[in-house]
């Protein structure tokens, strides 16, 4: 029965039985559900509700058994081991139209439950205080009546087991929903992995090797690893989805092996056997397999005979095709192999009728290779685009072949052959690559697509096209970690031809560890290019460094004739010679000069030559700086001390010496080009500074020489601020603020002059960051920012930006105001236009909006010549809204420092609030959410956090003052707290006014008589059970966008928590982290208790419930241990940015240090940048345990949940903060 017919005839019955007030709507549309489907698909869940809610139990017991019908029709279609034929797939659209519904019933339940019990805790609440609820309530009477139709409903959802709807979902590939509903079912039977939870992980090997299956089909690795630990001993098909997710595919082989030998004839490992084989790219080992197949197993030849087609068209071999597709029209289908098989069936006839120049069977076959996936492509389409778009891959490989179809005309393509220069075959070349770049790029999308190019270009015998097609292949492999297929596409690429295989080997070798070989590769490669261009030191390297390659080398005199990229290549060689240790550092620095000499507009020949002069300057003051120490303290003979310093002075130069060679780099790196921006011009501005003090402050100041490398690295500076586009000193404006009280006059000049330059460039957006230190309690950086301030007002002849000038100390003063505005005694708003009217007609200013956008610096898109970048503005006037308006009222919120909600009209019309807190230093704020910035540059620049999408939620902060300031409010949050607690509410699990007291009484009883972690774990926690993963479930309703928002959430919480270990950021409560309801974003906020002073307070919280069945195991460990490795990495890059504490210290620090002069070296800054430092190298700083070693990633990693699940810590909170939430 189609479709269209079943759904027809069940909305038919339906309507029969319906009843009530919107029965004559259903029966007026009976008319047009028989043509009109996306009608009928709309109105079944209203008709299903109607007959569920006032309609006989024999009717409600009739729509049971129809769900349950298609359901079971569907899950036991999926369990069956072979099936003959190709099923079709209408009831794929059948079976997504019943999840579509049970979703429409599910979202209502929950909706009204929660509407009931939230409305029940509001009228008791009004009771207990003699009040009334605003809008009236539903007489007792409704209320039944509603909680009898509720009744109903979750009885026929109940009555569907949750196992059949996860194998219905597997049938169709419905991966996200299959795992939401077998999850839901391990939960109610075994528990999940969490500490807290009332049974904790008792999993059985089919729940979880049925998980596992679902989790292969999501291509989610980091999950796969995670249940293979709840696991006490893995199985065979357990280690071979996690090898094949891992594209470890000679393990496969190995484990398929093994299993053969157990049982020779089955079919399933046979399968994976040559799913193997096609995936490593071994097509000739594949159809010999096959062959030998289909004489020792001929009962399934047409499973065989399936998969043989795959490796005979990507082989170009249409004989063996042709026989195999003759062979596949007999025997029995292993159901595993179907669906990945019968796509290539199709496209094998397509080719034979392109083969036999038949044009109308040609035709032919695309409509109805177009056909067979418009049915699944439907029905995933209903449930999300991730799902639909293995058919979208397919739709455009068909679309490609019609293209290159009808560049045949009627001739086949075995006869015709096309040129290089072809313009049409060119053209469809060109078009080819545009459509390739458009689609993801994931190895299962693409493979398929190189595969049909290199088929076509191998026709035509294009060798360099097909070099460059498996090239990309070979790509795609190394990154997924595929590395015995990339090895087999870099052979490929090197026998037809392509140019840069050397390049590609050299990385795959360095990628699986082999260092020597990789470097042998490029140093065959570089001895095989003309000696002219290398020049005699490069030659000398060379020939010097013996490395004995394991394998002949890729030849690279065809690459050479054609005029390669030698730089790019020597700058590769350079770096892992430098990473390696294999030459002396004078070697190395003539290696990088000679790839900046050939090609002198690199930035990155520049920057990677200045990070190594910059590490060789690092070593060497450390060194001599120790020396110093030593010579000082003691205890040393005289004779030893002067054999140190007479060594020191005639071996090795003061380090300070090199200074001018590492910043010129820098900076010629800066002038051609920013995608190193973020890391060499803050780096360059922290050695200037620190040279600047070391100048100042050294006895030896008055010696000629330093003066004279002082002078000249002034001069650097000040052609920097010459010649470098203004937009670059605006992103490192924070640095140069925290300095403006250098001990260095000269230091402190141009830093003025640098601020003043950019403030008349962008006033707009400077003015907001330079509002605190114009406010500052310390009178000489209060005196310097007037100073500025006044000299760029003074500067800008233009009158609206005048004007701004004058408005702004204005707006400051009354925001100020706003926030430390105490309002009147229990009042929840703050009247603007009567308290603040001064402020009110103000309105429209011509200042803009301080939102996140358009405070961040957006670089051009290009970098190749910075002088053509001159005019670039990174703010565009009108992009960015103005304030037009302030709303009449502001809220006050019920918190401690009584921060106000305060509403800005932009002049876009879009209203956008604010808070503006009173009592905290958001300079803080301000330092973390630019740590952050930095963070998600770091993280999108490393490969496995790219592919893993980690970032950090960042949102705009303006300090007005030392004391207050302004956060940009983050949409879509509700705070961790506020969630579980209408969780709890809508389950009977939380009362208001009686829930609260009964926990403090159980403190009060208990407290000091048995341990904490004791009563923490008998007393409170019965009382909340784990139900965080309640809020994805109704708050993501579509299990596809469930699934993203419960990876989001794992992901965003590890950052978080790893970030937040490192900067000792604590006061984590549950109303300090907020989640986004379109996203599942973790989203922290609050950063008052930063660099440990919160470790004195609390202990992280327990949020493992949300992170699924696995727990923290899987996913969130994996991100923790990647975003720990990527901080460690970085670590001097990252520091730069807190350092500034150091020279701008926050109130906390200096309150009892008060200090009118410029900079003070605060030791509580000193402590906490220490910390940090020990963290970034693995030691564990803060909690209450031993003090550690340095740990390795893993290590740390592990050590810090150990240390956020202890109910011991999660005991010593404070009460309300409300650790069991």
């Amino acid at each position: 029965m189609s479709f269209r017919r079943w759904i027809y005839y069940w909305i038919r019955r339906l309507t029969s039985h319906a009843t009530g007030s919107r029965s004559g709507i259903f029966s007026a549309c009976r008319g047009i559900i028989r043509h009109d489907m996306p009608t009928a698909i709309y109105l079944l869940p209203y008709l299903v509700l109607n007959v569920v809610c006032y309609g006989t139990p024999e009717a409600r017991q009739s729509i049971t058994e129809e769900i349950l019908c298609v359901l079971n029709a569907a899950a036991s279609e999926s369990s069956g081991a072979a099936v003959h034929g190709i099923a079709g797939g209408q009831s794929e659209v059948c079976i997504q139209a019943i999840f579509t519904l049970l979703d429409n019933l599910g979202q209502w339940v929950d909706d009204l439950k929660q509407e009931i019990a939230l409305s029940q805790s509001s009228y008791a609440m009004a009771g207990k205080y003699g009040g009334k609820l605003k809008g009236g309530t539903c007489s007792d009477y409704e209320q039944d009546q509603m909680l009898v139709q509720c009744s109903n409903v979750a009885e026929l959802l109940a009555a569907i087991p949750r196992v059949t709807l996860a194998r219905a979902s597997l049938r169709c590939q419905a991966h996200a929903r299959a795992l939401m509903y077998f999850e839901s079912h391990v939960q109610a039977n075994s528990g999940s992995s969490n500490p807290a939870a009332e049974c904790s992980g008792n999993f059985s090997d089919d729940d979880i090797s049925f998980l596992m299956e679902i989790y292969g089909g999501l291509d989610e690795p980091d999950g796969l690893l995670g249940l293979a630990n709840l696991r006490k001993s893995s199985s065979l098909q357990d280690q071979l989805i996690i090898n094949e997710k891992a594209g470890n595919w000679a393990e496969i082989l190995t484990l398929c092996e093994q299993a053969l030998h157990m049982e020779p004839t089955c079919v399933h490992r046979q399968s994976d056997v040559l799913n193997c084989l096609l995936n490593m790219c071994h097509l000739q080992a594949m159809i010999a397999h096959v062959d030998g197949l289909v004489h020792s197993i001929p009962q399934y030849k047409k499973t065989w005979c399936m998969q043989g087609v795959r490796a005979a068209w990507r082989l170009g071999r249409w004989d063996l095709m042709d026989e195999y597709l003759t062979g596949a029209d007999q025997g029995l289908v292993f159901s595993g192999s179907e669906n990945n098989a019968s796509f290539d069936m199709d496209l094998a006839k397509i080719f034979k009728a392109m083969m036999n120049k038949d044009q109308f069977l040609v035709a032919e076959q695309i409509f109805q290779s177009k056909q067979a996936l418009l049915v699944p492509l439907a029905a995933a389409g209903m449930d999300s685009y991730m799902r639909a778009y293995p058919y979208v891959v397919k739709l455009h490989m068909l679309r490609e072949l019609e293209d290159f179809n009808s560049l045949l005309g009627d001739k086949s393509f075995i006869d015709k052959s096309f040129s290089a220069d072809d313009p049409k075959f060119l053209k469809l070349a060109k078009d080819w690559e545009n459509r390739l770049k458009c689609t993801q790029p994931s190895l299962w999308t693409r493979e398929p697509l190189l595969a049909l190019r290199r088929m076509v270009f191998s026709q035509s015998h294009m060798h360099a096209q097909v070099g460059n097609s498996w090239l990309h292949y070979a790509k795609l492999c190394r990154l997924a970690g595929h590395y015995e297929t990339a090895h087999l596409a870099i052979l490929e690429a090197d026998a037809s031809g392509a140019p840069d295989a050397h390049m590609e080997k050299a990385k795959y070798l360095w990628n699986i560890r082999k260092f020597d070989s990789a470097i042998a590769e490029l140093q065959q490669t570089l001895l095989n290019m003309p000696a002219e261009i290398l020049g005699s030191a490069v030659l000398s390297s060379l020939c010097s460094l013996s490395l004995a390659l394991p394998n002949p080398p890729i030849s690279a005199t065809q690459a050479s004739k054609e005029n390669p990229d030698v730089s790019k290549t020597l700058l590769l060689y350079t770096r892992w010679i430098h990473y390696t240790g294999q030459k002396q550092s004078a070697d190395i620095k003539s290696l990088y000069s000679r790839v900046t000499e050939l090609r002198p507009k690199w930035e990155k020949g520049f920057f990677c030559m200045a990070k190594f002069a910059d590490d060789l300057l690092i070593d060497a003051r450390k060194r001599q700086e120790d020396d110093k120490f030593a010579c000082k303290v003691g205890p040393v003979s005289s004779s030893f001390s002067n054999s140190v310093s007479r060594a020191t002075e005639e071996k090795e130069k003061p380090w300070w010496e090199s200074l001018m060679g590492v910043l010129l780099c820098y900076a010629k790196a800066l002038h051609r080009g920013h995608k190193n921006l973020f890391q060499a011009l803050p780096r360059m501005l922290t050695l200037w500074f620190e040279f600047g003090s070391i100048y100042t402050q050294d006895e030896s100041s008055s010696d000629q020489h330093m003066k004279e490398v002082h002078g000249r690295v002034l001069s650097l500076i000040r052609g920097c601020v010459k010649d470098l586009p203004i937009y670059q000193w605006l992103t490192v404006l924070s640095q140069l603020i925290s300095r403006i009280c250098h001990q260095n006059a000269e230091v402190v000049r141009i830093v003025k002059f640098i601020i003043t330059t950019v403030l008349r460039e962008y006033p707009q957006q400077a003015l907001w960051m330079m509002a605190a230190v114009s406010k500052s309690t310390v009178p000489a950086r209060r005196d310097a920012a007037a100073e500025i301030l006044q000299s760029a007002k003074k500067g800008y002849r233009r009158n609206q930006n005048n004007a701004l000038f004058i408005q702004f100390p204005t707006l400051i003063d009354h925001l100020i105001k706003l926030c430390f505005h105490p309002g009147q005694p229990k009042a929840k708003t703050i009247n603007i236009s009567t308290e603040f009217s001064s402020l009110k007609r103000m309105m429209p200013l011509g200042i803009i909006l301080p939102v996140q956008q358009a405070l961040t610096v957006t670089l051009p898109s290009y970098d190749s010549n910075m002088s053509d970048q001159s005019g670039f503005h990174p703010f565009s006037v009108s992009e960015h809204p103005k304030i037009a308006g302030i709303a009449d009222e502001a809220e006050i919120l019920s918190s401690l420092q009584k921060p106000k909600k305060v509403v800005f009209i932009g002049s876009d019309g879009v209203a956008r609030p604010f808070l503006c807190k009173p009592k905290d230093d958001l300079r803080k704020d301000s330092r973390m959410m630019e740590f952050n910035a930095m963070i998600n540059r770091l993280l999108s620049k490393v490969p496995e956090s790219r592919r893993r999408k980690l970032y950090i939620r960042t949102f705009a902060v303006v300090p007005l003052t030392e004391d207050c300031g302004m956060v940009e409010w983050v949409p879509n949050t509700r705070s961790l707290r506020h969630i579980l607690q209408d969780i709890y509410i809508a389950h009977g699990k939380f009362d208001r006014m009686k829930t609260n007291p009964l926990v403090k009484r159980i403190y009060d009883t208990y407290h000091g008589k048995m341990p904490d972690d004791e009563m923490l774990k008998t007393k409170i926690l019965p009382m909340f059970p784990p139900v965080f993963h309640k809020w994805f479930l109704t708050t993501f309703s579509e299990p596809a966008a469930w699934f993203r928002a419960r990876v989001a959430y794992a992901h965003t919480t590890a950052v978080w928590s790893m970030v937040g270990h490192i900067v000792g950021l604590g006061d984590r409560h549950g109303e300090n982290i907020l989640f986004d309801s379109t996203t599942g974003d973790c989203v922290h906020v609050d950063f008052s208790c930063l660099f440990d002073r919160g470790l004195l307070l609390d202990k992280p919280e327990n949020m493992i419930d949300g992170l699924g069945i696995t727990g923290y195991e899987g996913i969130f460990l994996k991100v923790c241990e990647i975003t720990l490795s990527v901080l460690r990495t970085h670590k001097e890059t990252l520091m730069t940015v807190l350092e500034t504490f150091i020279h701008d210290p926050l109130v906390e620090w200096t309150k009892t240090n008060k200090s009118s002069a410029g900079e003070v070296q605060n030791p509580h800054a000193q402590r906490a940048i220490t910390n940090i430092k020990a963290r970034l190298q693995g030691v564990v700083v803060g909690v209450k345990a031993s003090p550690s070693l340095p740990l390795s990633v893993e290590g740390q990693a592990r050590r810090l949940i150990a240390e956020a699940v202890s109910l011991g810590n999660l005991g010593k909170m404070y009460i309300w903060w409300m650790p069991w939430f």
